[in-house]
């Protein structure tokens, strides 16, 4: 009997190689992006690549060609420490994406334990008790689906306000939604506030698009000591409250 396939796998568009801004490369800088991919899904790095890992796999010449190949989205972003393959999260499955699976699967395991502990006989009289509630608390569940929502959408445009490079929003959105699982509102917050400090100076297109920020957990990202603000700087991140 053949096992479970457990091999890591990216995912390519077959219609890559014509994309306007992938066909004029050269085959070492399209070779590159195809290995930097495959590198960051078996690393789990949800597309960041570390400035050393460049240096040693390939050059500051491909790094060059790849993040200038397009001048509204590169292929390769420079960001803090490196540089963020463009849209990763969009394309590839990301750390976040399998431990969902994870947490899925445990959560399947356990009630499937559950119910077997139960027994035919409580499973039937659970059924019998909550007959009655029923449109009870289906209405219920639509009003804190409703409300979770809202409340989410409410914390993304919070969020998205003080993003500086203000682009693919509806990607953003997805990502956040994503990011809000693991990571709290203030979390999120705090991240962007260093994160606009540490690029205060930068142009935008060096600055990463919001759901490829939020995809590879940026919000952990620590301030350089040089690009730290005063504390009466306006810099500082109790300007924003």
């Amino acid at each position: 009997m053949t096992g479970k396939d457990r091999r890591l796998y990216a995912k390519f568009d077959i219609n890559m190689d014509e994309n306007p801004k992938i066909l004029p490369l050269s085959d070492a800088a399209f070779r590159a992006l195809v290995e930097s991919t495959m590198y960051c899904r078996r690393q789990l790095t949800d597309g960041f690549i570390d400035s050393r890992v460049v240096s040693k796999r390939w050059s500051t010449d491909i790094a060059h060609e790849l993040s200038t190949n397009d001048p509204e989205k590169p292929s390769w972003i420079k960001v803090d420490g490196g540089y963020q393959i463009h849209d990763f999260g969009e394309h590839q499955t990301t750390t976040a994406d399998i431990q969902a699976k994870r947490d899925a699967g445990k959560a399947g395991g356990l009630a499937k334990a559950s119910k077997k502990v139960a027994g035919a006989t409580e499973v039937l009289e659970q059924k019998a008790s909550t007959t009655l509630a029923k449109t009870e608390t289906e209405t219920e569940t639509e009003t804190k689906i409703k409300d979770l929502s809202t409340d989410t959408a409410d914390e993304f445009d919070r969020w998205y306000s003080r993003y500086p490079r203000k682009e693919a929003k509806d990607a953003g959105k997805k990502a956040f939604i994503k990011a809000r699982k693991s990571a709290s509102l203030q979390e999120l917050l705090d991240g962007l506030d260093r994160y606009v400090i540490a690029t205060k100076d930068e142009k935008r297109n060096f600055i990463a698009l919001p759901a490829s920020w939020l995809n590879a957990g940026r919000w952990k990202d620590e301030i350089p000591d040089d690009n730290k603000p005063a504390a009466n700087s306006p810099w500082n991140k109790d300007f924003y409250k």
